[in-house]
């Protein structure tokens, strides 16, 4: 979990000069894909610092050259310093240097503060999990007295569960309302007490934030074997006996190995879990029958703690196998402290904690928001505050954005929050209706219209969405006929049916959206100028997904829990996939996004989604797309991330052109040249390629 600048900098691959002009930085500034740079003067001098801000808004002011927009560096950081000392520095791009004082690069601020928060994250998992783990009971209340958090050993305890315990008065769950006392005192204290034949002892200790009690802990540990033996027994042998009840007590097995794997001490959850009759001498007899490895060979390779997932060749459980390394004062692994738990049961705790965690979460949202558009992004937040601040009154509104970015979510929400939300909500897809039905759809018809018309004439949409709203989506499609009948509809607040010729009033607010460049469609004559302006009164434009990738782990969030409610499956995604699904680039957007998780819940076989399963999908999904990404799996070695950029890249195009010769001319290479490659990465996705050729 330990950071340094070293691992986060960014060492210089460009040098900017004070004297550089703005408009050769800015093209620098593109080609490298940078935030920002240092500022050297003619005697290569470190002068200042320059960030994209600066850049954009000397050039907005019409500055020439870097010296007259550059600004201070930030204070100097040394490669080896902790992200955690540096993060309060301020300044906007930090130098760094290494141990002989020589400028190596630079830092940003941003960078630090993602790092920092990664961090952050990683010390909230690890909390979570020492929570969730620790053999003692734990409980905490509000400073009402309502329960706030129950760990599983507490549950055990109480008989009861986190799902009905959480929010409940805590007199409602256990019978000791001590630390109702604690609340009232503010004090900390120890007390033991009874309940039944069981003999807990209790620590109980406020939690107090800015002076204030705001609630109270109290950490349970079951002393009633302790205390039974206590009575016979010397201190030494109390000790020793303890040890053996906490061993045993563990509904995870224990056991203990010399540095050979001779197994020395066991508890009987060793037998349960892996389904054994008697405790065998040597952990390495397990191999072949049981594990897949060894996981005392592990820990005396590398000298430290180590944890695989295996599965119980014998009962096909997923098993969490963790082996400490027990040192001695030579420096020696003597000991070897191995921990088998049951993922499946583990799992199953967990869920029950985070599906009260979520009820909670989904009450509080409620409580706090009138809408369920995931809006994190800085551009998603300024859509919503548009559209709240625009739904209050009748202005026609239209929606621009990409295929699948929600447009009819907002237009949703726009009549949600005005006063016409009691009133009907309308919804037209112009790309989707016939043109020679659209007419009498939108408009509706009087009697004997036409043939095959119905008697007595039927009703539009405009006039069913009276009071209310329409929803006009595809707007680019509509007919040029059929945009002058709207534009009437827009300046008169009145349509005529088709066959008829008395003009009927209407009142309907417009919402209308498309994908596609209005203006463009204008200048070829494909859309009336006149409707355009009648129609882009107030604008909203939805940004894309990538734009907002910050909103992307918590809409993964959603569509998992809907999914999995959906279908009767819980999956979960491994930090590294989500990490794959915020790095692609999403070219049907929300859509997309919730195609590909429907898949990933119903197709991956284990508990969890892991990188390779999301790997697979996005390359499925990227087939066909010319423009479709290749990347790499986090920090590697420089020839390795190319040698894998170029097997994405001729894999990729295989698929689409099926032989060398077009390949190479896609690529902008030698047919040789793809041959030699072919030959050099034969094996795995691309030999298959190679294969589907030969034949």
């Amino acid at each position: 979990m330990i950071r340094i600048v070293k691992d986060v900098m960014t060492r210089p691959s460009v040098t900017f000069y004070e004297d550089d002009s703005l408009q050769q930085c800015l093209q620098t500034f593109v080609e490298k894909d940078l935030d920002g740079a240092l500022v050297f003067n003619y005697l290569d001098e470190l002068v200042g610092a320059l960030t994209v801000k600066d850049l954009l808004k000397g050039l907005f002011f019409q500055r020439k050259t870097i010296r007259e927009v550059m600004t201070a560096p930030g204070e100097v950081l040394n490669e080896d310093d902790r992200i955690e000392s540096v993060i309060h520095y301020t300044g906007e791009i930090h130098p760094v240097k290494n141990g002989s004082n020589e400028l190596i690069g630079c830092i940003t601020h941003k960078q630090l503060i993602e790092v920092y928060s990664e961090l952050t994250q990683e010390k909230l998992s690890l909390m979570d999990a020492i929570f969730n783990s620790a053999h003692n009971g734990i409980m905490s209340i509000d400073e009402k007295g309502y329960i706030t958090s129950i760990n599983p050993a507490a549950e055990r305890m109480a008989g009861t569960t986190a799902e009905k315990a959480i929010g409940q008065y805590i007199t409602n769950v256990v019978a000791t309302p001590g630390l109702l006392e604690v609340l009232k005192t503010g004090k900390p204290y120890s007390a033991k007490y009874q309940v039944g034949k069981r003999k807990y002892i209790s620590n109980r200790t406020p939690i107090i934030r800015g002076g204030k009690v705001v609630g109270a802990v109290g950490v349970f540990q079951d002393i009633s074997e302790i205390e039974f033996v206590s009575a016979e027994l010397s201190s030494v042998k109390n000790i020793l006996h303890e040890l053996d009840i906490v061993l045993e007590s563990s509904y995870d097995a224990i056991l203990i190995t010399d540095d050979q794997g001779n197994i020395i001490k066991a508890n009987h959850s060793f037998l349960r879990i892996l389904g054994l009759e008697y405790i065998p001498k040597c952990y390495e007899s397990l191999v072949g029958d049981t594990f897949e490895s060894s996981i005392v060979s592990a820990v005396l390779a590398n000298q430290q703690t180590v944890t695989v997932m295996e599965r119980n060749k014998k009962n096909q459980n997923l098993l969490m196998i963790t082996g400490t390394p027990v040192i001695d004062m030579e420096g020696k692994v003597y000991r070897v402290v191995i921990t088998i738990q049951n993922v499946t049961e583990i799992d199953n705790l967990r869920r029950e904690l985070d599906e009260a965690r979520r009820h909670l979460s989904q009450l509080q949202g409620e409580k706090n928001s009138s809408h369920h558009l995931i809006a994190t992004s800085p551009g998603m937040k300024r859509v919503i505050q548009m559209v709240e601040q625009i739904a209050k009154v009748d202005s026609t509104v239209l929606i621009l954005g990409e295929s699948g970015v929600g447009k009819e979510e907002i237009s949703k929400l726009i009549h949600q929050y005005s006063d016409r939300k009691d009133k009907p909500f309308v919804k037209v897809n112009c790309g989707a209706i016939p043109e020679q039905l659209l007419e009498s759809e939108l408009f509706g018809y009087e009697q004997g219209a036409f043939t095959g018309a119905n008697k007595g004439g039927k009703t539009g949409l405009f006039e069913s969405a009276n009071k209310g709203t329409i929803f006009l989506d595809e707007i680019g499609e509509l007919p040029l006929m059929l945009q002058v009948k709207l534009l009437r509809v827009l300046q008169e607040k009145e349509i005529t049916r088709v066959g008829g010729v008395k003009p009927r009033k209407i009142d309907v607010r417009i919402i209308a959206a498309t994908n596609r460049d209005l203006k463009e469609l204008v200048e070829k004559g494909e859309f009336r100028k006149d409707l355009y302006y009648r129609l882009n009164v107030v604008p909203i434009h939805v940004p894309p997904l990538r734009e907002r990738v910050e909103d992307i782990p918590l809409l993964l969030g959603m569509f998992q829990q809907r999914f999995s409610q959906q279908y009767g499956i819980e999956k979960f995604f491994s930090p590294k996939a989500v990490q794959a699904l915020i790095h692609y680039r999403w070219p049907g957007n929300v859509r997309e996004l919730a195609n590909v998780v429907e898949r990933l819940i119903v197709m991956t076989a284990g508990p969890t989604i892991e990188w390779k399963d999301v790997k697979m999908v996005l390359e499925e999904e990227a087939i066909g797309d010319e423009n479709s990404f290749v990347y790499v799996s986090g920090i590697m070695p420089l020839k390795e991330a190319i040698d894998e950029v170029e097997k994405q890249l001729l894999t990729k195009a295989l698929r689409m052109y099926k032989n060398t010769r077009r390949t190479a001319e896609i690529l902008k290479v030698d047919q040789s040249t793809i041959v030699r490659k072919l030959k050099k990465y034969r094996g795995g996705t691309i030999g298959s390629e190679m294969d589907m050729l030969n034949h």
